[in-house]
């Protein structure tokens, strides 16, 4: 099993980080540089890609490595995956060796038991790295491996620089790797890299978009702890922010935005969720509320542009509209630029790298009383009854008389009804899966329509502000203005229906 944490830095770096003090202790000489060219293989339609794998040959010196690696799970920059290596006869794979290592009733166990597909392999890119290898024994006593990469990606179809740092586990916890990369960071302004060599290399031969991610289930046990409980509703926010990571920075595609956004709302109201028995520490929510202003930028002006003008310009105006739609588009795609540009910064990387360290060794339990770790391992059962039942509570409260509030007390009770929901999926694999739908289906009907009411009040603020950066859209955007409003007057009495089936439920519990 492979773990390690991989890192980018600009080229000009590499010498600063070689002298880093850290790496200049006397048990962690740094070993000659080497020249490591490895040569990935495939067949012509890139099975072994397909199935999610890589299979190269690495040449070091006269001696030939066949690894094989297969897909694991890459969270926060760490790769943890299995992989198979063994020293071979020549410059391509013998497939035979690996079969005693990966299961017949696999695809990719199946791919190499093809006599048909040795036959077929072929060299489809080649990296050429000149690596500095540093042994580093922590005073945890924890051993990692330190390499300082510098070459590139090279396919027919075209070439990638590398300029990169990675931290390999080979003894100990893995939030040492977290710890290290911090240390670091200090010295050299990295960025976590969600992509290997053979990523790289892959992505020269296939035009491959980072689509956007949803949040995956949570899927708690009724003998959960709270505290497990707390890091497998976390670990779950921060899947889904991590997935995104890539489709912001690539700014392809919006929806990458807002799912990134989406994951961290939920971490925070995860955070906000267990805040008594579990507290952040000191300017985590800062820096997540940073994070997400960030993108809420881009992601308020992508929904104007989108689908709230689109309705407006149906409406028979469209004209008028078009003018607005394209002032809002360039002003969009600047935002978006402004969140790649913080995803791929120094501060977010640091931010991403101390909470999962923090996750990671239970940082909450330092100075616990015993009778606050009593309390985070009791049964989760009762505490998400509780937090639920007290969150419902809350809506119920700020929801009176729902569809005559005025904008501000209706937020607060959007913000109520959110984190009501988030709530409830946190913990609905420990109740009944009716009760939770029909509980669930009410809330969300309930939350989408008090959002597009929320996106009507930001796009109302927007478009007051348009005409100063678009004279020519000042007409349309007093139209759409008028035509929002219409709208959300029209909207009263479904807003009122919708409340009334809420407000009957109670909570799962």
């Amino acid at each position: 099993m492979e773990r390690e944490l991989k890192l980018r830095m600009p080229a000009n770096d590499l010498e600063k980080l070689r002298h880093a003090p850290l790496l200049a202790q006397p048990n962690g000489a740094v070993d000659a540089t080497k020249l490591l060219t490895s040569t990935y293989f495939d067949t012509p339609e890139l099975a072994f890609h397909w199935c999610k794998a890589s299979l190269r040959v690495r040449a070091v010196g006269n001696e030939r490595l066949q690894t094989l690696k297969l897909e694991g799970s890459v969270q926060a920059g760490l790769f943890d995956r299995e992989e198979f290596e063994m020293p071979v006869d020549s410059d391509t794979p013998d497939l035979k060796l690996l079969q005693d290592h990966i299961p017949a009733d696999t695809d990719c166990g199946r791919l190499i038991r093809d006599e048909a597909t040795a036959a077929r392999l072929k060299p489809v890119f080649v990296t050429r790295i000149n690596r500095s290898s540093i042994p580093l024994r922590l005073p945890s006593g924890d051993e990692l491996e330190v390499a300082l990469d510098e070459g590139t990606v090279d396919a027919d179809s075209g070439s990638t620089p590398i300029a990169a740092v990675e931290l390999e586990l080979k003894d100990g916890q893995p939030e040492s790797l977290y710890g290290t990369a911090l240390e670091l960071l200090e010295i050299v302004p990295l960025r976590i890299d969600h992509l290997s060599k053979a990523d790289l290399g892959y992505e020269l031969l296939v035009a491959e978009q980072s689509d956007a991610v949803k949040a995956e289930p949570v899927h708690l046990n009724k003998r959960d702890s709270v505290e497990d409980a707390f890091c497998n509703i976390a670990r779950n926010c921060l899947a889904q922010v991590h997935a995104n990571e890539r489709g912001v920075v690539s700014g392809h595609d919006p929806s990458s935005v807002h799912q990134m956004r989406v994951g961290l709302r939920r971490l925070r109201s995860a955070l906000d969720l267990f805040a008594k028995v579990i507290p952040a520490y000191p300017g985590l929510d800062e820096e997540l509320r940073w994070i997400a202003s960030e993108l809420g930028a881009a992601r308020d002006w992508e929904v104007l542009a989108g689908s709230t003008l689109e309705h407006a310009g149906a409406s028979g105006n469209a004209d008028e509209i078009r003018p607005v739609q394209r002032a809002c588009e360039r002003i969009a795609v600047n935002n978006r630029q402004r969140a790649a540009a913080a995803v791929e910064s120094v501060r977010y990387n640091r931010l991403v790298l101390q909470l999962s360290l923090w996750l990671n060794r239970k940082g909450w339990q330092d100075g616990m009383s015993d009778e606050q770790r009593e309390a985070i391992g009791r049964r989760v059962g009762q505490f998400a009854a509780q937090v639920v039942r007290r969150r419902h509570t809350k809506l119920i409260e700020r929801g009176k008389r729902l569809a005559d509030l005025d904008d501000h007390r209706r937020h607060r009770a959007r913000i109520a009804a959110k984190k009501v929901r988030y709530a409830t999926e946190f913990f609905a694999s420990l109740w009944g899966r009716r009760v939770v739908r029909h509980y669930v289906d009410a809330l969300t009907e309930l939350q989408d329509d008090l959002g597009w009411r929320n996106d009507a009040v930001v796009a109302d603020q927007l478009l007051r502000q348009l005409p100063r950066a678009s004279a020519e859209a000042a007409s349309g955007a007093a139209f759409a203005r008028g035509y929002l409003a219409s709208r959300v007057a029209a909207d009263h009495q479904t807003l009122e229906k919708r409340w009334k089936r809420f407000r009957r439920l109670s909570p799962p519990h």
